[in-house]
């Protein structure tokens, strides 16, 4: 932990805007003792450097060059060199989808990772996926039996640097409740079907890991980072109960915010917070703290959040080499699916994408948020990729009954938008379809039993959409925003 007297002298150094060099400040002399490296978000986004014209900026190499200059950096000066991975990383992209995440797989175990945190968007990587990991993998959601949500994972890990031990502990939202923001929750995760809980019991799993040594450096790493006023004294005491010593942190910025690379983390909390940001064009950040054990606390000498980039470090061939052997995978999956004479922004693929659901046998009305569409068409060849960066869900689409009354409160309660047949009349309640995340946060939300939805024999909204617009191409007629009828996208005779 932090001293009294280290605190103090920090509130002093935020005060006079001291950005790069933090904790009591970095001395004549003073080298770091530990340089702990976190990344996070990065959403699969890692393809091979040929495929610009589905992915034109890649920072991946540069990532691998900076991670190898530190290590020369740490041998030179006798420093440990810690390399996590906060989570939200293994998928979201569709070459994370294509090669089934082993083109993360392979980024992690190259750059010698020494953990992988898990977070909702992981949610549906699978085991055997995972045992590929070099790593250890930790995971901060917990089922009904408060055992870890994936097969293979754990909540926290020891590491074994030489002569000290490094201990992680997972965690997702900070203190927050699923109950508060279930939207924000995965509604299942891994190898737990039904509804999973966020790990708190920090205390606990320090006991089980084992004692902790005087030299030994705890470590939190905490997604979905969303800083308070003030900080969250019961949260923070209890981890500083289970003798955490600094946290690792990733904050996602909202849709307008800019990159602040002079963001100097929460060093003055107790433990401290190194953070990371999301960068908004998609690029790669990483967070550095470097730190020296001082007596029984450890100070921070430095944090800093660097962009991956080629002014940042060189490009290393070797990883570029590696991923370089997943383009015809991904290609082969990149398939034509029709030529669009004119841009779709994302409330009309949202109209086309719920036209689609409508044509799911049974359905009478369709429920779904807008939000959920991530990025638009433009004209020219629609692909398989493109279709993918605008809705990348794997969950699958399941149809429960609702009242007309029960569909309106869903659309004020959770803000999902309804499309309801023509055909329906009266006032009898409605068979509804929609992807099996927003069923289960209406269940819970109208007090229904999870066991009244009925899954589908569509396992994910992207292969359904995909094979939707492939089968039926009239559903591009969807109307757009003024409500007239975009021009036809032209059939296609051959699928290349």
């Amino acid at each position: 932990m932090i001293t009294p007297t280290c605190q103090a002298a920090l509130a002093l150094a935020l005060l006079l805007s001291s950005f790069l060099v933090t904790g009591c400040g970095k001395k004549a002399g003073d080298s770091a003792d530990v340089i702990v490296l976190h990344t996070g978000r990065l959403r699969g986004n890692v393809y091979p450097a040929e495929l610009q014209s589905i992915s034109p900026l890649q920072h991946y190499q540069f990532l691998a060059g900076y991670v190898k200059k530190v290590r020369e950096e740490a041998k030179a000066s006798g420093a440990k060199v810690v390399l996590v991975d906060l989570g939200d990383s293994l998928q979201g992209s569709f070459a994370s989808y294509a090669t089934d995440s082993d083109n993360m797989v392979t980024l992690f175990n190259a750059l010698e990772y020494d953990a992988i945190a898990l977070s909702n968007l992981d949610n549906a990587v699978r085991p055997g996926t995972l045992s590929k990991l070099k790593a250890a993998v930790l995971n901060p959601f917990a089922n009904a039996e408060g055992e870890p949500a994936t097969e293979g994972t754990a909540f926290g890990t020891k590491l074994n640097k030489g002569d000290m031990g490094v201990i992680l502990m997972a965690n997702f939202y900070g203190d927050v409740s699923n109950e508060a923001h279930p939207d924000r929750f995965p509604a299942w995760f891994g190898t737990t079907p039904s509804d999973v809980i966020p790990f708190r019991d920090y205390p606990g799993l320090a006991k089980n890991l084992g004692p902790k040594a005087p030299g030994d450096l705890a470590l939190l790493t905490w997604m979905k980072f969303e800083s308070p006023t003030d900080p969250p004294a019961k949260f923070l005491e209890e981890i500083q109960r289970a003798g955490v010593d600094a946290t690792l942190a990733h904050q996602i910025y909202g849709r307008n915010q800019k990159d602040v690379w002079s963001e100097s983390g929460l060093v003055d909390w107790l433990p401290p917070v190194s953070l990371n940001i999301l960068r908004n064009n998609g690029g790669f950040a990483v967070a550095r703290v470097d730190l020296k054990k001082d007596g029984a606390a450890w100070k921070v000498l430095k944090h800093e959040i660097l962009p991956m980039t080629a002014n940042t470090a060189q490009a290393d061939p070797a990883i570029l080499e590696k991923i370089g052997a997943f383009a015809k995978t991904i290609e082969g999956a990149d398939t034509l699916i029709a030529k669009l004479p004119s841009s779709f922004d994302q409330a009309r693929i949202m109209k086309v994408y719920m036209k689609a659901l409508a044509k799911i046998p049974g359905t009478e009305a369709v429920l779904y948020s807008g939000q959920s569409i991530r990025s638009d068409w433009s004209p020219g060849d629609l692909r398989a990729s493109r279709v993918f960066n605008s809705l990348p869900w794997t969950t699958g689409i399941v149809q429960m009954t609702l009242t007309r009354e029960q569909i309106a409160q869903a659309e004020k309660d959770i803000g999902l938008v309804s499309m309801i047949s023509s055909g329906t009349n009266g006032e009898r309640p409605l068979k509804v379809t929609t992807s099996d995340y927003f069923g289960r946060i209406i269940a819970t939300r109208l007090g229904l039993d999870p066991a009244s939805l009925l899954p589908t024999p569509e396992t994910s909204e992207f292969g359904f959409f995909v094979s939707a617009l492939k089968n039926s191409t009239e559903i591009l007629l969807a109307p757009d925003a003024a409500g007239s009828e975009p021009p036809a996208a032209a059939p296609l005779t051959s699928t290349p």
